[in-house]
C-alpha cells in the first residue's frame, strides 16, 4: 500500500467518523465549545477573546460541510430569530458585503492553527420585511470579495439579542466555515457561468493554493459542484452558451492561478477511458449518478520543452517532455459520439477502455494536480503533474474522410511511449470490483492507477 493510499484512507476514517454529527449536542462537543465558552468570544476586541475566537473557526473548519448542515432542523435553511435560537446553534446566513474588517490572530496560536488572521464580515440579511446586519467571523475570505456581493455563512452562533415582540432571539454573529463567494462582477468568463449556475466561488482561491499538489478533501465539495455545473452546461444548445477562451497546455503550466474556475477550450487527444465509481450517498444526490468518467488525454506543447525536476539523484536528472504533456479530464457522462465509439467497440460496459481520438474540449479549469507514476520513480522519484480540467462538452476532430492507413496506430503508438508511466492516477472515490481481476492486471501492466476523488 503507497503512502498516498494510506493518506487518503485515513482521510476516509476522518470523514466517516464525522458523518454522525448530525446532532447539536455532538457537534459542540467535538469542538470542545460549550455555551459558557461562546459566550466569552463575542465582541472579540481583545488578545484573548479573538485567540479563543480563532480556535473556534479552526475547529469548524476540521467539519464537514454536510455535518453542519445537517445539524440545521427541518429543510436546513434554518431561520435568524425565533425561540430556538441560542448559542452555538447551527445557522446559514446569506446576505451582501457591507463592511470587511481584519482580526490579527495571537502570534503564539497561528503556527498552531494555521490562521494568521480571521476577517469579520458584516452581511445585510433580508430577513422578513427588514434588511439587518449579521457579523459572520470566518477564514479564507476571497481576496477579490468587493461591497455589495452575495455571500452565504454556515456556522454556528456566537451572539444572540432579543427579538421583539414574541420572536425569541435573534441572530447577531456567527463563527463560519469559509464563505461561498457569488460575485457581483465576476472577473473572468468562468467565474460568471459558474456563479449564474450556483455555484460558490469562496473555495476557488484555497483550490489555487494547491496548484502541483496532489487532490485532497479539501477539494471535493468544489470539485462536484463543478462536474454537475458543467453537465448542465453541456445540455443547453450550442448556440446559447457562452464561447470558451482558447488555451494552450502550457499555458495553464506556466500560469495557473490566472486560469483557475476559467471556461476554456483545448485541443486534446483522447488516450484512455475510465469509468468511476460514486459511492457516498450525498454524492451521488448531488451529480444524479452513481459514476462519472476520467480521461486521459495528452496536449500539444507545440515547441515548448517541459522539465520535470527531479527529487532524486537520477544520472540523466528530471524528465522532460517534448512535444505533447497530459492532460486529465472528467465528465460526468461521455459525449455522445465517444459513447457511440465504445459501443461500436463493444466495450460500453468496459471500466477502462484505450482509444485514440483528437478532441476539442470545452471544460472549467480546475487546478494542476500531481500524482505518482513509475514513470517518475525512473528518475528519483517526485510526482507527475498535469491540468485538471471539468469538461462539458467534447467536439471530434476526426478526419470526415477515410483514415489514411497507420495515421491511428502511429497516434497511439506515440501516445503509449510518451505517456507509458506518466499517466497514474490516484483513485480517491472508489475501489475497481475486487472480481474484475483481467482490468486490474492491464491497468498493472500499464503501470497506472485510477484517479480517486475524495468524498
Amino acid at each position: 500500500m503507497t503512502l498516498a493510499v494510506r493518506r487518503w484512507l485515513g482521510c476516509v476514517v476522518m470523514m466517516c467518523s464525522a458523518a454522525p454529527l448530525n446532532a447539536e449536542v455532538d457537534l459542540l462537543q467535538l469542538a470542545g465549545f460549550d455555551a459558557p465558552r461562546i459566550e466569552k468570544l463575542y465582541p472579540a476586541n481583545e488578545e484573548e477573546s479573538i485567540g479563543e475566537l480563532a480556535k473556534l473557526v479552526y475547529r469548524l473548519n476540521r467539519l464537514s460541510r454536510e455535518s453542519l448542515q445537517g445539524s440545521i432542523p427541518g429543510d436546513g435553511a434554518g431561520g435568524l430569530h425565533g425561540s430556538d435560537i441560542r448559542l452555538g446553534r447551527v445557522v446559514l446566513v446569506e446576505g451582501r458585503v457591507g463592511k470587511v474588517q481584519s482580526l490579527a490572530v495571537p502570534d503564539r496560536l497561528i503556527e498552531f492553527l494555521g490562521l494568521r488572521t480571521l476577517e469579520r464580515v458584516t452581511l445585510d440579511v433580508a430577513d422578513s420585511t427588514e434588511v439587518r446586519s449579521v457579523e459572520v467571523v470566518t477564514s479564507g475570505l476571497p481576496p477579490d470579495t468587493a461591497i455589495g456581493d452575495r455571500v452565504s455563512g454556515l456556522g454556528v452562533v456566537i451572539e444572540t439579542r432579543e427579538s421583539s415582540g414574541d420572536q425569541g432571539n435573534a441572530v447577531v454573529a456567527i463563527a463560519a466555515l469559509p464563505l461561498q463567494w457569488f460575485p457581483e462582477n465576476p472577473q473572468r468568463v468562468g467565474w460568471k457561468l459558474l456563479t449564474e449556475l450556483g455555484v460558490g466561488l469562496g473555495q476557488l482561491p484555497g483550490v489555487a493554493s494547491r496548484n502541483r499538489q496532489p487532490l485532497s478533501s479539501d477539494d471535493t465539495e468544489l470539485f462536484y459542484q463543478m462536474l454537475s455545473a458543467a453537465e448542465r452546461i453541456s445540455q443547453t444548445p450550442s448556440a446559447d452558451r457562452v464561447a470558451p477562451a482558447a488555451v494552450e497546455p502550457i499555458e495553464l503550466l506556466k500560469n495557473p492561478t490566472q486560469f483557475t474556475g476559467e471556461w476554456i477550450r483545448m485541443d486534446v487527444e483522447v488516450v484512455q477511458i475510465t469509468r468511476i465509481s460514486v459511492t457516498e450517498p450525498s454524492r451521488v444526490n448531488q451529480l444524479g449518478a452513481d459514476h462519472y468518467y476520467q480521461i486521459d488525454a495528452m496536449g500539444d506543447l507545440g515547441d515548448v520543452k517541459v522539465k520535470i525536476d527531479s527529487s532524486g539523484d537520477a544520472a540523466d536528472g528530471g524528465p522532460v517532455f517534448q512535444n505533447r504533456f497530459p492532460i486529465s479530464l472528467v465528465f460526468k457522462t461521455l459525449p455522445g459520439f465517444l459513447q457511440a465509439k465504445l459501443d461500436a467497440l463493444g466495450k460500453a460496459d468496459s471500466i477502462v477502455v484505450d482509444i485514440t481520438v483528437p478532441v476539442s474540449v470545452d471544460a472549467f479549469f480546475f487546478r494542476l494536480w500531481s500524482y505518482p507514476t513509475a514513470y517518475m520513480e525512473r528518475f528519483g522519484g517526485g510526482d507527475q503533474f498535469g491540468p485538471l480540467l471539468i469538461g462539458a462538452d467534447m467536439i471530434n476532430r476526426e478526419p470526415t474522410s477515410a483514415d489514411p492507413a497507420g495515421v491511428k496506430i502511429f497516434g497511439k503508438i506515440a501516445a503509449v511511449a510518451v505517456g507509458m508511466g506518466m499517466l497514474a492516477m490516484l483513485v480517491w472515490s472508489h475501489r475497481i470490483r475486487r472480481g474484475d481481476r483481467v482490468v486490474q492486471q492491464q491497468r498493472k501492466q500499464r503501470e497506472a492507477e485510477e484517479l480517486r476523488l475524495p468524498e
